[in-house]
């Protein structure tokens, strides 16, 4: 079905622009919804509709159809018929070596996980939310007046790693049905120059040659090529479960630095759910601002700073060192090994984390219709907790949670060791030191939810 939609000559520019309506509508749902108290922030951020959707569903979403089916959203983003259309007006510059190299969308993840969410709490206030989202739209205008063709989508988006290397998992991959075809064909109207500014059957702005594409990181599935080409040779092929960590992969150094981050942003995201894991978590921060009188919104960024990059970095270049020095293996095929032997356990604790929140603000949902600003409504709860007693929640969704929680790390701790065994190590010992670090990684979940959702 996905193959025949994709044909259809305004299929795909339609679910971008009513997106990009959708995407309007919940800034105007944002705008002038503000507090200063953390306390009533941590409820507004449910009551309000527009903050609702978009951090509790949109992005949850957002994960799990990448670890599932591939860059999906990236068909129906308004931020590529945004950059898109600027592109054909602007001055269409190419990319340079520094855009090239991922760093950019590594470097503007890290600033908004650190500086947007971790200290100015941006997804917790509507109004500040409603400004990252003016903020993205800003420069995805700006990119695409200034480089050509789809820079933004390629080289800036903050969650293009992200989606690319979850995308390594997922069921999903384009490519052609026949390779011959391909190779007769004299026009490549796939490619071809000519028809990189058309409004619909582009050719790949991402500068993809369908038959050659290896993995799914680069590919955003945008569909234009379906219709810019002329023998109707693409396609989109199911395939079996992680397949692209079953080959020989080369990831860049912003991909690895990217993954660092975003595999210990998923411990804080788990761990956090449970009052005594989140206290571990949290006691180094914790100490070393009290230690040093640190006060305030900065509070948050010493801790953003200390648990997605410190720690992180000490974990990481542990193992490659041992790598390294006992395994010889070269830095870069050390850290993409580890990065690679963890993405199944990160994924699966972010799509764990997904089903947490999404379930959890079930019972939102009765007050943001009749009070979609969700000041009121907050008001209400922050007096009268018992509002948000829900029997669904506490009949059905916590006791199948909890059996999912603990099945999930360990299902991703076996696809790790599977990806482990088809790596190209130099030798056994290399393989040892991947299995102990994802051992050690998967434990940190197992333990944590064994005790959170069935000991406790």
């Amino acid at each position: 079905m996905i193959n025949k939609l994709f044909k259809k000559r305004y299929f795909i520019s339609t679910l971008q622009f009513l997106a990009l309506l959708v995407f309007v509508m919940l800034i105007y749902g944002s705008i002038g919804i503000t507090t200063q108290d953390a306390s009533f922030a941590k409820i507004l951020r449910n009551t309000n509709l527009a903050n609702l959707i978009v951090w509790s569903y949109w992005w949850p979403m957002i994960i799990v159809s990448a670890i599932f089916f591939g860059r999906y959203w990236c068909t129906i983003c308004p931020m590529e018929l945004v950059t898109s259309f600027f592109a054909k007006l602007g001055l269409r510059r190419k990319a340079g070596k520094l855009l090239k190299s991922g760093w950019i969308i590594t470097l503007f993840y890290a600033l908004i996980l650190i500086l947007g969410i971790h200290t100015l709490a941006i997804h917790r206030i509507p109004q500040l939310m409603a400004f990252y989202m003016l903020i993205l739209f800003a420069v995805a205008v700006i990119v695409g007046l200034i480089w050509e063709k789809r820079t933004f989508c390629s080289h800036v988006c903050p969650i293009g790693h992200l989606l690319g290397l979850y995308s390594l998992l997922s069921f999903n991959k384009l490519t052609v049905k026949n390779q011959d075809v391909c190779d007769s064909c004299k026009t490549k109207d796939c490619i071809s120059s000519s028809n990189h500014y058309n409004f619909e059957g582009r050719s790949c702005t991402s500068n993809l040659y369908p038959p050659k594409i290896k993995d799914n990181r680069d590919c955003i599935l945008c569909g234009q090529c379906f219709k810019s080409c002329t023998k109707d040779n693409i396609i989109i092929k199911k395939r079996i479960f992680a397949a692209d960590l079953l080959q020989p992969l080369k990831l860049q150094w912003s991909e690895i630095a990217f993954f660092m981050i975003v595999s210990s942003f998923v411990i804080y995201e788990i761990l956090s759910e449970w009052n005594v894991s989140k206290h571990l978590l949290m006691s180094v921060p914790h100490s070393i601002n009290e230690q040093f009188a640190i006060t305030g919104s900065a509070q948050g960024s010493i801790k953003a700073l200390l648990l997605f990059i410190v720690l992180p970095s000490i974990f990481y270049f542990t193992f490659a060192f041992l790598k390294k020095i006992l395994a010889k293996e070269e830095w870069s095929s050390s850290f993409t090994q580890l990065v690679l032997a963890l993405l199944p356990i990160a994924a699966s604790m972010h799509f764990l984390k997904a089903l947490l929140k999404t379930t959890s603000r079930i019972p939102y949902w009765k007050f943001v219709f009749s009070d979609p600003e969700g000041v009121a409504t907050a008001h209400r709860i922050m007096e009268h907790s018992e509002l948000l007693n829900n029997r669904f929640l506490q009949n059905i969704a916590t006791p199948t949670l909890s059996i999912i929680a603990v099945l999930l790390p360990i299902i991703g701790l076996v696809i790790s060791f599977i990806v482990i065994k088809k790596q190209t190590h130099k030798n056994s010992l290399s393989r040892y030191i991947s299995r102990i670090a994802v051992i050690i990684y998967a434990g940190l979940f197992i333990i944590t939810l064994i005790e959170w959702r069935w000991l406790n």
